[in-house]
Formats: structure tokens, sequence, C-alpha cells
């Protein structure tokens, strides 16, 4: 009886959840927010300005939690004073491919496979298997010059739901070998990355030395990786303490730490004012934005209304939030009114398509944020110091 629970259960994974999801591409499935009225471009004045790297396209790949976490990771290399550097997303791209493989392999396909992810993946990786230049691996082949991924993804997505198919009847392969994972799968899991972006370098030339992709973050890179946190706002969770926040694209199921909706967009404005970017998980459309201008506005703004922590609450739970797209806020500033916007740097501009009015300069506005943005990564440092003590980062 249970091999054949077991069985069904499997047969249910496999008729749906290895399917790919829409993420990063400006666009929510559960969202019914209607066309915005065309309205007149702004006019925005800067008042702080984090130092960024220039603008990267992720073109058609659904990567934008790796290209903006990595341009985050490259303000804060400039900032910590350990030089300018342009990092390889698709270099984590490709390891949290075959990380992600493994653990919906193990769970029976019940774990999340698909390209979508948050900026603690980003780290994680950083961790695991290092970091490399933009130049030592950019993840494309000659002569390729914008990404193009969605037949690798279908292509991977085949792979896996073969294995879990074969796995209803037969073993499936794999075995531990001096401490180090193997399975045929696996390998061929690397085959189709490689084909698609080619082999990711195992060494990688600085100031005239050879370093392993590890010894170029550990040695030159020295992030303080576990100095940065992620911090939400959702009644279903403690405040001022951690839980994991349930959307899709938290396959890796860390916890967060909990915020009231009011603490949570001071925190974003001390970190900025501070001088320390901020990643942003947002859910975001292009109904949303105030086409030809740059920027975008709060649920029914325009209305008058006010996002509360119950309103914001209520947008999760009934799907119009959802964890859509990733950016990196890197700055603040005020239109011509004197009205608050947060701006930040973008990577979704499709292969082939010409650059987009916003498309390294969008603006949210503060009820945007209040509504709109899920969760956000910072460094310890750049918290108040009373948020900070309430959350007890430094004793976690």
């Amino acid at each position: 009886m249970e091999t054949t629970h077991r069985r069904l259960a499997l047969r249910s994974l496999l008729a749906g959840a290895i399917a790919l999801a829409p993420a990063c591409t400006h666009a929510a499935s559960g969202d019914q927010t209607p066309p915005a009225a065309p309205a007149p471009p702004r006019t925005f004045q800067t008042e702080r300005e984090v130092w960024a790297t220039p603008f990267k396209s992720q073109a058609r790949s659904l990567t934008c939690w790796c290209f903006s976490t990595t341009s985050f990771l490259e303000s804060e290399a400039r900032r910590l004073g350990r030089g300018d550097f342009e990092l390889s997303p698709m270099f984590t791209v490709y390891h949290e491919f075959l990380e992600k493989a493994q653990r919906h392999v193990r769970t029976h396909g019940s774990n999340r496979f698909n390209p979508g992810g948050l900026p603690h993946d980003v780290l994680h990786a950083v961790r695991r298997w290092g970091a490399v230049p933009r130049a030592s691996y950019t993840g494309l082949l000659p002569p390729e010059t914008q990404h193009d991924q969605f037949e690798m993804y279908a292509a991977l997505d085949g792979l896996m739901s073969g294995v879990l198919k074969s796995g209803l009847e037969n073993p499936v392969s794999g075995r531990w070998v001096n401490g180090a994972f193997e399975a045929k799968w696996l390998d061929a899991l690397r085959g189709t990355q490689d084909a698609y972006m080619g082999k990711p370098p195992t060494t990688v030339q600085h100031d005239g030395r050879t370093l392993t992709p590890r010894q170029f973050a550990d040695e030159v890179l020295r992030l303080p990786l576990d100095d940065y946190v992620e911090i939400t706002s959702y009644s279903h969770l403690p405040f001022y303490g951690r839980g994991e926040l349930l959307v899709p694209d938290n396959w890796m199921h860390q916890s967060l730490y909990n915020v009231p909706l009011d603490d949570f967009v001071r925190l974003i404005d001390h970190a900025l004012n501070g001088g320390f970017s901020v990643v942003f998980d947002v859910h975001i459309s292009d109904a949303e934005f105030k086409d030809p201008a740059n920027y975008v506005l709060g649920h029914d703004e325009e209305k008058g209304v006010h996002t509360t922590q119950d309103l914001r609450d209520t947008q999760f739970e009934s799907w119009r939030s959802e964890d859509v797209h990733v950016e990196h806020a890197i700055g603040l500033a005020k239109d011509e009114t004197g009205k608050r916007f947060y701006r930040a740097k973008d990577s979704n501009t499709p292969a082939g398509q010409k650059l987009s009015p916003w498309y390294n300069k969008e603006y949210f506005s503060v009820e945007f944020v209040r509504s709109r943005v899920l969760l956000v990564m910072v460094h310890k440092d750049g918290l108040p110091a009373d948020i900070r003590s309430r959350l007890a980062v430094d004793r976690n």
C-alpha cells in the first residue's frame, strides 16, 4: 500500500510540479492589475545613490535573483574596500541548478526545480563554489551575445521528469564515492548545461595568481557572507522573530527575519541613507508601470489608498503579491512635487528588444515598497540600532 501511494504521489508531481513557473518577468499570474492609464513622465532628483556596476541584461533567462544579488555583492565589495569587480551571475546559476536537481530527486520531486530563486541562493553558491569574474565565465557560447535559456530549461525539465518517472519502478542512479556524490543523471544534467552555457572555469587569473573560484571568493572578495540578512514583513510570521516565507522560489526553505511594516520601510531608508544598497524581491507587472514614464506606484495609490499591514498581508494571501522579480535598490530620489521614490537597478531587458526607458533607472514609490516588496537583503550594519537589537542578528 505504501508503494502504491508513493507511485500515485510521484505521478501527480510529474503531471505538473516540474513545470516552469513565471519568474523575473515583470508579470504575475495571480495579479489582476488592469493596465495603467497613460501618465506623464516625472522628473526625478537623486538624493542618495550607492555605487553600482553598469547595467547587464539577463535577457531571456529567469535569473533576476542572481543578476540583482550579484550586483549587490559588487556594490558591497566596493563599499568594503575590496575593489571594483564585475562578477559572473551565470557561474552561480550553473551550480545552483545542480543543487536544485539533487534536492529535487532526494525529495522524490516535491522540492522545486525551476530557474527561479531568491537572494540567499547567491550567498549559498559563493560559500560552496566560490565566484569568478564575469570575463572568465559569461554563460554564452560564440557567437551569442545575449542569454536565451528557455530551450535549456525545457531540456533540463525533461531530464528531471525522466528521472522521476524511472524512479517509480526502478532504483535511481546515485552513489557516494570517497565523500563525493555521483549519478548518471547528474552527469547528464551537467552535460546539458555545458552544451548551452559552456563549462565553468576551475581556475581564474587575478593579479598574476592562479586561483580556484573558492580562493577568489575567500582571498580576493572576502565578503562577510554571514553578515547579510533577509527581512520580510508579514503577520503570519512572528514579528521580531524568524520564519520561512512560503513563496515558490524559496526552494531552500530559508527562514527570514520579520518586522512590522513601518519598521520594514524604516530599515530600507536607514540603509540607503547610510550608503548600503539593498536587494528587493518584488511583485511587479508591466501594467503597473506608468508607461512611458519610468516609475511605478503602489496598490491603488492614485486613489489615495495607503498600504497598512493588513492590506499588505491580504495582498499576499490573495496571491496579488507574489515573488515575481528581484532588483537591486541603489538610491533615494524625489520627483518634482517632492514625492519620495526608491531608485532600483534592473536586469530585465529581453534579448533583441530595445532597452526600455527605465532599464537602469526604475523608481518605486514608498507605497509601492509598502505593498509590493516582499523581502529585502541588506548588510546588518545598515540596520537601525533598535531593529538590529530586537532581531538579535548578532546572536544568530
